[in-house]
């Protein structure tokens, strides 16, 4: 004998799947077997709750009283059963009239007789005469429209209508084509009635007229004021315009009649 040691002999692969797909098996057979849900039995109770029950003829009646819209709705066995749902059939019955229909007779004769009875009983003297006053003539009466002014005016407006102007500025008067309208000019007066400055607010159509009523306004001396805080630089100053009624004068005609020549 020699003294090498006999090595064991392997399984085959084809043994090892055997062996592995039969333990699948039998691990799949189990899973199948103990996870099937067994059927719960119903638990019956011991002590059973007694059962009562109505008999007779009004059981039916009174087996109502469960339902839910008895009182919601109208209900036949309800309060209002006897009201709304039973309500009994109206028969119509139309009037017959008892006597056949007669028509009135036309009597000729009488044909017009209360209109000649109303004319011999309403007779008039003559219709009323209406009295017709007497026409006037009437003239309308013509106001006599106020004269235009002959010279140029001067009219304070605002603060200063209430302080008296020293001395009023002879205005003169402008010759134009068209009718001039007033020249207003703002005025602020200090404390001695001196203009400290002088705007033209309307303009008249003449700007030698409109000049000119800006240098009176500069020019113009106010009754000085003796209330007031002397220290104060705005103590008595006031507001007012000077409007300026221009009076105007129509222009000198330029082209002389032609004169005739004699012998032509």
């Amino acid at each position: 004998m020699t003294g090498e040691l006999a090595e064991p002999q392997r399984w085959p692969a084809n043994r090892w799947y055997a062996w592995t797909a039969f333990v699948l098996a039998i691990q799949f057979g189990l899973i199948l077997w103990l996870g099937k849900p067994q059927p719960v039995a119903p638990r019956r109770s011991a002590d059973l709750a007694p059962l009562l029950q109505l008999t007779g003829p009004d059981a039916a009646k009174a087996l109502t009283l469960n339902d839910p819209t008895l009182f919601a709705l109208p209900h036949l066995e309800s309060f209002s059963g006897s009201a709304w749902l039973t309500i009994p059939l109206q028969e119509f019955r139309p009037y017959v009239w008892p006597e056949p229909p007669r028509f009135l007779s036309l009597m000729k004769e009488k044909l017009g007789s209360d209109f000649e009875s109303f004319i011999v009983t309403n007779q008039t003297e003559g219709l009323p005469t209406i009295a017709q006053p007497e026409l006037t003539l009437k003239l309308p009466s013509v106001e006599e429209s106020p004269s235009l002014p002959d010279r140029s005016r001067l009219r304070l407006v605002g603060a200063l209508d209430a302080r008296r102007l020293l001395v009023s500025p002879e205005l003169p008067s402008w010759p134009s084509a068209e009718i001039l309208t007033n020249s207003v000019v703002q005025v602020l007066v200090d404390l001695d009635g001196k203009p400290v400055s002088a705007t033209l607010l309307a303009k008249s159509g003449s700007a030698e007229a409109d000049q000119q009523a800006v240098r009176e306004a500069r020019h113009a001396r106010f009754e000085p004021l003796s209330l007031g805080d002397p220290t104060n630089p705005l103590a008595g100053l006031a507001w007012g315009q000077l409007i300026f009624e221009w009076h105007t004068l129509p222009l000198p005609d330029t082209n002389s009649p032609a004169q005739s020549v004699p012998g032509k």
